[in-house]
């Protein structure tokens, strides 16, 4: 198991995917980002366990955003981004309404994604490294 470095998740009130791609990232549109007093991108760190066709990632350590100052609407979507504004994005199973004082935690394990091998550059460098040997 090994982690990919520099990842931070985002909140968005609607879904950011601005063209949908199955061999790459997606580019996220920060318009519909949460943007409310208090709210910023969260780093996570993950931790990669290898599957027959890519990796499945999930977060080591709990996710904390912190306490909404102001109202932050309703949280539809959350990405992953790897990028500045690339990652993958996942709609929640419901609409969830942040007032101010609300605090978001993800624990360890809870946010999974499973990342093809052609789309997932941890995955290319293995490939790689494991090529040079």
């Amino acid at each position: 198991m090994t982690q990919h470095p520099e990842c931070y998740v985002a909140l968005f009130t609607a879904d950011p995917v601005k063209v949908e791609t199955y061999t790459d990232t997606y580019e996220m549109d920060v318009t519909v980002e949460v943007s409310g007093q208090g709210y910023q991108r969260q780093p996570v760190k993950f931790e990669f366990t290898q599957t027959g066709d890519g990796f499945m990632a999930r977060n080591l350590d709990s996710i904390l955003f912190p306490e909404a100052l102001t109202d932050w609407g309703v949280v539809t979507h959350m990405s992953v981004l790897f990028e500045e504004d690339r990652g993958f994005c996942t709609p929640l199973a419901q609409g969830l309404e942040i007032i101010a004082g609300d605090t978001i935690e993800i624990r360890p394990g809870e946010l999974a994604l499973l990342i093809p091998q052609h789309t997932c550059k941890h995955c290319q460098q293995k490939a790689s490294q494991a090529n040079q040997e």
